[in-house]
């Protein structure tokens, strides 16, 4: 009796065993599976993700960023460039620049200062940033492109 007892205990065992391996080998299909779908899914092109937080952003807008200069919209593109448009509504302020190259030398050492210290996602991508100031009339007051890559 105990070799029948015996017997059936490695059947047991082995069923289990059996069982085991099965669940163990679906496991690890599932897993390998799972991974190479998700290597064959292609990134978000980055043109896209531009366009998208440009959207995002200009959802906010326009907003006043500082005394007498206010953010009108972002736009994406061409390429990987990311723009921000700007209207110095302190008329005094547009003349100022205008009439200053220092000034503008200023602000551009400014913004790529700004680009280089507070956007690692630029420097990572590589993008042109660029920033264009215009008076309340419309007419351009500064235009400044900065190549993340380059910080």
């Amino acid at each position: 009796m105990t070799d029948e007892s015996d017997a059936k205990s490695w059947i047991g065992a082995w069923e289990a065993a059996a069982v085991i391996a099965v669940v163990a080998a679906a496991f690890l299909l599932a897993r390998q599976t799972r991974e190479s779908l998700s290597l064959d899914e292609d990134p978000e092109p980055f043109s896209l993700a531009l366009e998208r937080e440009a959207a995002e952003v200009n959802a906010t807008l326009p907003e006043m960023v500082s005394e007498g200069v206010r953010l009108d919209n972002t736009t994406a593109g061409p390429g990987n460039a990311f723009n921000y448009n700007y209207t110095v509504v302190d008329d005094e302020a547009a003349r100022s620049l205008v009439a200053n190259p220092e000034k503008l030398a200023q602000l551009k050492n400014q913004l790529q200062s700004r680009v280089c210290l507070t956007m690692p996602q630029r420097r990572a991508s590589g993008a042109i940033v660029r920033y264009s100031l215009k008076n309340n009339e419309g007419k351009t007051i500064a235009d400044v492109s900065i190549d993340a890559g380059d910080c």
